[in-house]
């Protein structure tokens, strides 16, 4: 019996509107293929970043661009891994290429803190 992962899988254009919506929430998006070395080094370290975080504060999300490479297409994801840093359907920041489990943790925190910025010009001054 396997344990259900720390992050969701997106299969559908449904999926990528919820998260890319104003309200979606903050937002960890990997693009990322079965055949790819990099990305199935990093997938350990993915998830085990994901464990750390509760989903209420930010979400991990996946896509296989092999299976679902038409999800991939409108972000023009032109290698993968992909990550894509969003915040209530604002993507940002992107780094492609594999991330450490250091690095990723450090992003997802910074993607966080910039999640709690108060809105306004103090919050933009300040945040």
């Amino acid at each position: 019996m396997s344990e259900t992962p720390p992050y969701d899988a997106l299969e559908s254009e449904d999926d990528i509107e919820d998260i890319m919506r104003v309200g979606g929430g903050t937002v960890v998006l990997d693009f990322w293929s079965e055949t790819c070395g990099p990305c199935l080094a990093m997938a350990a370290d993915f998830e085990h970043v994901a464990a750390q975080f509760d989903r209420g504060e930010v979400r991990f999300c996946k896509v296989n661009t092999e299976t679902h490479g038409n999800l991939a297409a409108p972000f023009n994801v032109r290698s993968i891994p992909t990550l894509l840093f969003i915040h209530d359907g604002k993507i940002l920041d992107a780094v492609v290429g594999k991330m450490s489990a250091k690095t990723l943790g450090e992003k997802a925190e910074w993607l966080v803190s910039k999640s709690q910025r108060k809105p306004g010009l103090l919050g933009r001054l300040f945040g």
